[in-house]
Order: C-alpha cells, then structure tokens, then sequence
C-alpha cells in the first residue's frame, strides 16, 4: 500500500478512532481525545511517511461531530444500540468520577473523555463463548473461528480468550451442525419441506440411517434444549411436531410443499417445557407427588425441568395416605413435604424424569403414566438383582 504524504486521509480517521474506541475503551476505562490520537498514530501510522495519520484537532472535531449528532446525550441508548450495534458516549470527569457530559454545565470546557459501547455486554459475551466451547458437537475448527469472532467484540475488560483443550475423542470432527443450522434454517424461512436422513450412533461410534429415513417433513423452529440444537418438525405420520438432533441428521434436501402445519407465533420456551427431554408427542395433565426435605431443593429441579407454569401446591392429607405409606403428620415430623405438581407436559419426558428422580417424586395420574414408570422402576430393579 502507497504510504499518504499528508499526515492525514480524512475519509479514514471516523475509522481509526472507532477501531481504536471499540479495542481499548469501555464505560470503566474511557479514552480523552489526546490517548485515542496517540493510539490512532501508533497502530496506523504504517500509512504515512511521517508516523502521524491523524491530528489532535481532527479527533476532536471528528468526536464532537459524532457524539453531538448520532449519539447525542440523553437520548435511549438502548434503541441506538439495536439500530446500530454500539454507541460512542461522551463523559467528563468531575471530583474522580466519569460522568455523562452535557454541554451546558458550566462555562469552561471540561476534558472529555469517550468510550465505545458494544450491544453485546461483557456477560453476554462470556455466556456465549463458554456455552459454545463446551459443546462437543463443535469440531475444534468450527469453536475456534466462533470464540475468535466472538473474543473481536469485547471490550477492554473483556477476559483474554482461554481456550479449553478442544481436540480429541471429546469432539466430533466431523460434525455438520453448522452447516445443518445453515441449511435448515434457509428451508424455514423458505416455508419450505425437507426431506430428512435422521441418524443413531452404531457400535463403531458412526452414524447410521435410522430405519426408513430419509422422511418428508416441514421445518418449523430450530431451538437449544437439554444442552443441544434440535429441529422442530411437523410429521405427517405422527401428525404432531417431532423434535431431532440436530447433530444426528446427516442428509437434508428442500422440497418444495403447499405450506399447511406451520406454527404461527411458535413459542420455544413454551414448547421446552412442555416437552421436558424433548420428547415429542401430544400434551396431558400429569400429577405428580414431590418429596420435599429442606435440603434435596426439589423444587430447582422442577422450575429448571418443567418451567415457573408448573402449579405447586402441599398435598393433601388424603392424597398422601393414598398413595404413600404413612401420614402427612407422620412425614412432617421427619422434616419432609410433600408437593403436589401438577402440569401440562408430554407423558413421555414426564415418564422419563420420574423414573430419574424417583427417590424424590411419583407419578400419581395418568394411571396410564403411572403404570409405565412403575414397569421401568421394576424392570431396572431385575437387572440388579
């Protein structure tokens, strides 16, 4: 690149002093105009024979312009945020303490000092690296081009990226997630058909076509549940919404359909609790009886599992000595509680977390439920004895 003879291009120094604010500032460690001047000179002074690409003067004029026009004080942040992705503020500094500035207070002219506010904050950013580093369905290419991209927009006190030990047996290198997520979500908005190959791991750890896949299906929602991305998927068969990994569909071809079961105004928090394990199939009102002893927290579990709609009550006299074997009073005396849950969810996941906690919880209706937990429990039960 031909290196200016003028110290400085000013159809580039709105670029420096962004590149400059969006690496080295935020609201706890804002920059005057005369640090962000030295900085600019320093990384970019390469393009001029002189060293210097930008004066004092110019950043000045150029933040003032910026501050007092697109990101003027006392305007919502939060909506320039959402239009724009970030925002300069400008701030002076007034018995050691930052401040917003506004141009009226006083008439000599305080130091200003500006920072660059991402729409990301330090926490989101942080959530979004560490969920993304621990998902072993990531390759360690595909985990490392996401930290990478994501690290680019910290601010400051953003931690320095350390990276876990992402290679080995822990990883699946050959994994087609993102291109899956890519493709599934372009035939989604496409209100498009897919015709699916869904897949279950073998004895050699390689994916197989489960039996009679591939399958027509219609695309509705790609959601994270249980610590993986699954499809939500009308099926013609089941005439209901089936839920597959998305890390275990290895075949994905768009079909073009008359467009007829998809879901408007899809909720996906209401869909995750209401399928617990996503498990698919039609919803019903199952009971449960929840053991509560001050100190198991059984009711983390449930809000985690089923949601804040699950409705919880103290269980009855007559509903704890019909299906348990003592009292109430007799429980209470031993510092134990007992829930009744009750809540809309598919039987099948229900079934599922019962059988998991089942020192802590029982399925008093539908009988049918109930039944199939108490097969599961007694089959379990013969394999240890």
């Amino acid at each position: 690149m031909a290196k200016s003879k003028k110290p400085e291009s000013s159809r580039l120094n709105l670029f420096y002093i962004l590149q400059i604010l969006s690496g080295y500032s935020d609201e706890e460690h804002p920059m005057s105009a005369s640090e962000i001047r030295d900085k600019v000179n320093e990384e970019f002074g390469y393009l001029s024979s002189t060293g210097t690409v930008i004066s004092l003067d110019t950043v000045k004029r150029t933040l003032e312009e910026l501050t007092e026009r697109i990101f003027p004080a006392g305007l919502n942040y939060n909506e320039l945020l959402y239009r724009y992705g970030y925002c300069v503020s400008c701030l002076m500094k007034k018995g050691g303490v930052y401040r917003t500035y506004h141009a009226a207070e006083g008439s000599q002219a305080p130091k200003k000092y500006y920072y660059y506010e991402n729409s990301l904050k330090t926490a989101e950013l942080l959530t979004l690296k560490d969920a993304i580093e621990t998902y072993s369905y990531f390759s360690e290419e595909d985990i490392t081009d996401i930290v990478r991209k994501l690290v680019k927009l910290r601010p400051k006190s953003f931690p320095k990226s350390k990276y876990f030990d992402v290679a080995g047996e822990a990883r699946d290198e050959d994994s087609l997630l993102l291109m899956n997520i890519e493709e599934l979500n372009r035939i989604i908005n496409n209100r498009n058909g897919a015709n699916i190959t869904y897949c279950y791991y073998n004895t050699d750890k390689k994916l197989t076509p489960r039996p009679g896949y591939p399958k027509a299906v219609e695309p509705i929602h790609l959601m994270w549940s249980n610590g993986y991305y699954y499809l939500l998927a009308y099926h013609e068969k089941y005439h209901n919404i089936v839920s597959m990994r998305i890390d275990r569909i290895t075949d994905i071809e768009e079909t073009e359909i008359e467009n007829t079961h998809r879901v408007e105004n899809f909720n996906p928090v209401r869909y995750r609790y209401e399928h617990p394990v996503m498990f698919g199939g039609k919803k019903e009102t199952i009971v449960l009886l929840c053991r509560d002893t001050g100190k198991n927290y059984i009711m983390n579990t449930i809000v985690d599992v089923f949601g804040k709609n699950a409705k919880v009550s103290q269980a009855s006299d007559e509903l704890v000595e019909k299906y348990l074997k003592h009292s109430r009073k007799y429980y209470e005396e031993k510092g134990i509680t007992w829930l009744r849950v009750s809540l809309e969810s598919t039987p099948g996941g229900v079934e599922l977390w019962a059988t998991q906690y089942c020192n802590d919880c029982l399925v008093i209706s539908p009988e049918e439920s109930r039944d199939r937990v108490k097969k599961r429990l007694y089959a379990g039960i013969e394999y240890y004895s």
